[in-house]
């Protein structure tokens, strides 16, 4: 009987099963908030590591999935709130989500020059200082068409349309740097209307081919932990 209910997806029996289950939904979520592999990794692993800590196999699938899905979400709330210092209450409506975004549905609506500005940045990797040269304009000019075209962006996944001043040009210049060069992005304290800029960079990042996928170090060294050694993991 047991066998059966495993065989219509009834039950978890295994924690190895959870781990096949979410790791790529988990791990895609995170991607698509943070932007780059380091904080992608960490939040993956506490929200399984977290999961696996309290199962009491056997278990439903939909109270797991469930709870995967809470705490991933947790996960991400908790890298904005204690990283960038986003209130929580602005991270509900985002942190967790579940839709996919391809890289033309993102740049929709956009003008030609805002794709091609982003598409220089977060495709082809020049810099602001490359992009300013070749459509001759300003460094400074091209970070500001920059984040300009981010916040078209923002729109495209849900948030406001924000203002047209941005006053952390530098920060969230320097934030995108970092998650193009695929590093840990340097934490500074974000103000309300950088975060959505910030969001939308990630899943521009997220949506660039191959980029959302876990390293193979990472899944094997995860898969040990979570199948040989549930416990609830806080770093």
């Amino acid at each position: 009987m047991t066998h059966l209910a495993v065989i219509r997806g009834l039950t978890y029996t295994d924690s190895s099963q959870v781990f096949k289950r979410w790791l790529m939904p988990a791990y895609r979520t995170s991607f698509r908030s943070t932007g780059n592999r380091a904080d992608s990794e960490d939040s993956t692993a506490w929200a399984l590591l977290n999961t696996a800590s309290h199962l009491r196999l056997p278990e439903l699938v939909q109270e797991v999935d469930d709870r995967v899905m809470d705490l991933t979400a947790e996960a991400v709330t908790r890298h904005w709130v204690e990283g960038y210092g986003i209130p929580r209450v602005s991270c509900a409506a985002v942190c967790g989500s579940e839709a996919t975004s391809s890289l033309d549905s993102l740049l929709a609506g956009l003008t030609a020059e805002m794709r091609l500005v982003l598409v220089l940045r977060f495709l082809r990797r020049r810099s602001p200082e490359a992009i300013a040269a070749q459509l001759r304009i300003r460094p400074d000019e091209a970070r500001r068409g920059i984040l300009a075209a981010l916040t078209r962006v923002t729109w495209r996944i849900g948030f406001p349309l924000g203002p047209s001043d941005f006053r952390q040009v530098a920060q969230v210049s320097a934030y995108v740097e970092d998650i193009v060069a695929r590093k840990r992005p340097v934490r500074f304290e974000a103000a309300p209307e950088s975060w959505p800029l910030m969001i939308a960079a990630g899943h521009l990042q997220a949506a660039i081919a191959g980029n959302d996928l876990p390293a193979k170090g990472f899944i094997r060294s995860l898969e040990r932990l979570l199948v040989t050694r549930p416990r609830i993991w806080s770093a």
